[in-house]
């Protein structure tokens, strides 16, 4: 015990220190765990990163013209033109979700009715991507809308879809 020196009476340096460290992995510990407790119960809201996914050329897709494209994770997004506005082409487009939000049944386009329909229970979505009938329209659930943009330069138009993150989350 030549080495041990006491701080106070029955309290070696070395048991001061190994105390201290015990305490500091305690609190460490629950300090890790308190912190996943309330993640879990106010969970953050990330907002995904997006990127622009090419969809073709203005003449490419004439108005009426659909085009059924599938972004990085699957979902399959139809690309309408609508229109054709020369001043803000933008607008010409609609990028919608083919799957209803009823039952998840795959829409399709009807370009002489101007609308989108659902087979399974004849859910009728207007241009916009609105339900006016059926049962997503009882529901009050619309097609899920995606970005346009059309670049001025090269009159290419691209859909901004979520970008897949290298995890897989």
């Amino acid at each position: 015990m030549a080495y041990e020196t006491e701080i106070c009476e029955g309290t070696t340096r070395r048991g001061l220190i190994s105390w201290l460290l015990m305490g500091v992995g305690v609190i460490a510990g629950y300090g890790a765990g308190a912190l996943h407790f309330f993640q879990y119960l106010v969970p953050l809201r990330r907002e995904g990163r997006r990127r622009e996914m090419f969809i073709g050329t203005l003449d490419d897709l004439p108005v009426g013209m659909t085009r059924t494209v599938r972004d990085s994770r699957g979902q399959e997004i139809i690309v309408a033109r609508i229109t054709e506005n020369p001043d803000e082409p933008v607008k010409d487009f609609r990028a919608l979700s083919t799957k209803c939000p009823h039952l998840g049944c795959k829409v399709h386009w009807e370009a002489g009715a101007d609308r989108f329909r659902c087979p399974c229970h004849e859910g009728i979505f207007d241009k916009n991507g609105v339900a006016v009938s059926g049962p997503p329209a009882q529901e009050k659930k619309n097609l899920i809308e995606y970005d346009v943009r059309v670049d001025a330069k090269t009159r290419w138009v691209y859909v901004m879809v979520a970008e897949e993150s290298p995890y897989g989350a």
